[in-house]
């Protein structure tokens, strides 16, 4: 197992108490680390393979630093992930089981929603904590500051502008194995990355069910002037 200098333990240290950074955040974080240790990294370059490095090591604790990319805004992120832990499960660290089936109901909802898939709007997330399981309730004061707790670790992201909720990066990143474990016959993959895939476009193609992520389609069309669909070979407009 290779040996992780003291940059990398500042790095896990850092990144294991905000729980997740962008990408220029956790760029800026590393060569921030790497100048107390003295050493220096070209992080553009270098960062994802320093990220497997860190890894290598934390695997061994069920812990993963995890990348990934927010489908609403197409920010990328790290996140401090812990691996053993059921997927479900892993919202419940903070928050009592009550919250979570709040949470998950909230998921059940973006997810199965033929209409709007992937939002909500704010008097329907409130409305949910009305029908938590076994008949308990909560307060709709009590269900506000989730919601904005959720919002401010990431979990949920607040459109004022429509007055809903849509799923944030934690999800996608942390909880996207549960969403396709428990929602299956609810959620695909995008054609071009593998992962799941909630908010992005469908093929042109009529016959066509592929679905990708906006920036994934972004980086398949950028600077080609004719795009085929990778799967049914149609030409986008």
């Amino acid at each position: 197992m290779p040996r992780l200098s003291t940059e990398h333990h500042m790095f896990i240290q850092t990144i294991a108490a905000r729980r997740i950074v962008t990408s220029r955040e956790a760029k800026e974080l590393f060569s921030q680390c790497a100048d107390v240790a003295g050493k220096r990294y070209d992080v553009e370059k270098e960062l994802r393979d320093q990220v497997a490095l860190m890894n290598s090591s934390l695997s061994t604790l069920f812990l993963e630093i995890r990348h990934g990319t927010c489908e609403v805004t197409g920010q990328r992120f790290y996140c401090f992930v812990n691996t053993q832990e059921d997927e479900s499960s892993k919202l419940c660290t903070n928050y009592t089981a009550l919250d979570f089936s709040f949470f998950r109901k909230i998921i059940e909802q973006m997810v199965t929603s033929g209409e709007s898939p992937g939002s909500l709007e704010s008097t329907d997330c409130l409305t949910l904590c009305n029908s938590l399981p076994e008949g308990k309730k909560m307060t709709y004061v009590h269900a506000k500051g989730l919601l904005r707790g959720w919002v401010s670790e990431k979990w949920l992201i607040e459109d004022r502008a429509n007055n809903s909720f849509q799923l944030g990066p934690r999800v996608t990143i942390e909880l996207s194995q549960y969403i396709q474990s428990v929602y299956s016959d609810h959620v695909t993959n995008c054609q071009l990355c593998g992962k799941l895939c909630l908010y992005g476009s469908h093929c042109e193609g009529s016959d066509c069910e592929a679905k990708f992520h906006e920036h994934c389609k972004q980086k398949l069309c950028n600077g080609s002037v004719s795009v085929r669909c990778p799967r049914c070979k149609v030409q986008w407009s």
